[in-house]
């Protein structure tokens, strides 16, 4: 993607939650930047985000049961990480890993909360991240 250089400053705050954000996405604080501000502005005059496609939409399934509030979090990572798997964005390989873990985490925490949960989640993971 075409791209042209921006330049800013920023408090050490946001400095610093920038780059611990980078340094948890493993990218680099520049491409983090970059997401976080092109997010906005599509958010800001309504681009339409790109449709979710099958994994994604696995996910949202197998998960749709998932409603404690301490598992929603992972629910929301789980689904965020497959979008970034289907869209082949940076760091799709690490965000697979990421997705096995967040859905876990969900799925555990939603287990404790005594809530019914769809138990395919895991073989679905397993199918789709075999060796992951």
């Amino acid at each position: 993607m075409a791209s042209k250089p921006l330049t800013t400053r920023v408090s050490p705050a946001v400095h610093e939650a920038l780059t611990a954000l980078a340094a948890r996405r493993r990218t680099s604080l520049a491409a983090t930047a970059s997401d976080l501000l092109s997010a906005a502005v599509a958010d800001e005059d309504g681009t339409p985000r790109p449709p979710d496609g099958e994994l994604t939409a696995s996910v949202l399934r197998a998960l749709e049961e998932v409603t404690a509030p301490a598992a929603v979090m992972h629910r929301e990572v789980a689904l965020q990480m497959a979008r970034i798997i289907e869209r082949d964005g940076r760091g799709a390989t690490s965000a697979a890993r990421r997705l096995m873990e967040a859905a876990d985490k969900a799925l555990t925490l939603q287990e404790r909360a005594n809530r019914p949960v769809d138990p395919a989640m895991g073989a679905l993971l397993g199918q789709l991240f075999p060796g992951l």
